[in-house]
């Protein structure tokens, strides 16, 4: 009986401890159920910050955050997905990338081109 007593708090001692080591310390690449959130600027109707392309894997979540220096309506092509954009106030989309291919982001009423989006598995 002695020997099973000893077994079972060897193997509650190893799950305490393989449990306690896989916790999240915040560095490292987001957990998969994370979103990838990208940031840009948009000046006179041109792009001065954040990148040419975004690139997400296929069901990944993805946040486009656009700050504007004047009114205008993010829209992202193929996911047909927009936001209203006030001066100098961020707006986000945030979304599941679901759907494979090359999506282009821009501004509705400038015409601004954002970025691109790539979605690929």
């Amino acid at each position: 009986m002695r020997r099973i007593g000893g077994i079972c708090g060897i193997t509650v001692a190893a799950l305490l401890a393989v449990t306690g080591c896989s916790g999240s310390s915040g560095s490292g690449p987001a957990p998969s159920g994370g979103t990838k959130t990208v940031k840009f600027s948009i000046t006179e109707g041109k792009r001065t910050a954040g990148p040419e392309e975004v690139a997400v894997r296929t069901g990944e979540t993805v946040a486009l955050e656009v700050t504007s220096d004047q009114a205008d309506e993010l829209h992202v092509h193929g996911y047909d997905k927009a936001a209203q954009l006030a001066p100098g106030i961020p707006g986000t989309v945030a979304f599941t990338a679901n759907i494979d291919g090359i999506f282009e982001v821009e501004l509705h009423k400038s015409g601004a081109a954002v970025t691109k989006l790539r979605v690929s598995g």
